[in-house]
């Protein structure tokens, strides 16, 4: 971890070539479900805002400062986020709507919406990124909220594994396409298309912590239509290949 002096002097300078950081990390403390930060080009991180500090189980802002995500976060986490990170230095691509999860020591996953942004100077360059994760609370389907969505979305979420088509689900809802995008959006945050996949990944995720199976008969078994695609979004989604991901997971 770099001084405390070093530090603070990158951040100075990180927020005076791009003012509008310091008022975002300000306005982002008042959003609890949305977590926010500011990394510098060696990836450390040098903004957040309160909610970031306490996803990363810490207490105050300035133990997380200075420090990598392979610092602060275990290395199944660290690992997805280094590879967004990747792009946007890297390319200086833009990563939006990403879904990623999450999994927890106890087996247990989370779900967030990401976006990630490369932070320029005057000059063009790109001096560092700023992201913004939001915390999916609601599962695939919650009941009646849902209205008369939920038994659509219950055959989504229970039937992932099958071939589904979007398109006959949202004529099985009653709405136009348009309709039915824009409402499944509205209400869980993500897209149909967003929400198959999640499930898929989902139950990949688990039969990759508790079963020694094929990564072929994952794939197969969790509605993916070969293992380049699934191992092609399960990375997409948490950073790591399905077999990175078992290695990772059970320690070996």
């Amino acid at each position: 971890m770099r001084s405390a002096t070093r530090l603070r002097s990158r951040r100075e300078d990180i927020f005076a070539s791009a003012p509008g950081l310091e008022a975002a990390e300000a306005l982002f403390d008042a959003i609890g479900d949305v977590l926010f930060c500011v990394k510098d080009r060696s990836r450390c991180y040098v903004a957040a805002n309160e909610a970031f500090v306490r996803r990363a189980g810490l207490s105050h802002r300035a133990e997380l400062l200075g420090k990598t995500a392979r610092e602060v976060f275990p290395a199944i986490l660290a690992a997805g986020y280094e590879q967004q990170d990747d792009e946007v230095f890297a390319k200086g691509a833009t990563v939006s709507d990403r879904l990623e999860m999450i999994t927890q020591a106890d087996g247990g996953v989370g779900w967030f919406v990401s976006q990630k942004v490369a932070v320029k100077n005057a000059a063009g360059e790109v001096i560092a990124l700023a992201g913004t994760s939001r915390d999916l609370h609601k599962g695939a389907v919650d009941g009646k909220e849902l209205g008369a969505l939920a038994g659509v979305l219950n055959t989504l979420h229970r039937d992932c594994a099958k071939p589904l088509r979007i398109e006959t689900l949202a004529k099985k809802s009653g709405l136009s396409w348009s309709q039915f995008q824009r409402r499944v959006r509205a209400i869980t945050g993500l897209t149909p298309r967003q929400l198959l996949t999640k499930s898929r990944i989902e139950m990949a995720a688990q039969a990759l912590r508790s079963t020694n199976e094929a990564l072929s008969a994952v794939a197969f078994d969790c509605g993916f239509y070969d293992q380049a695609a699934f191992s092609r979004q399960f990375r997409a989604a948490t950073g790591l290949t399905p077999g990175e991901y078992r290695r990772a997971f059970l320690g070996r």
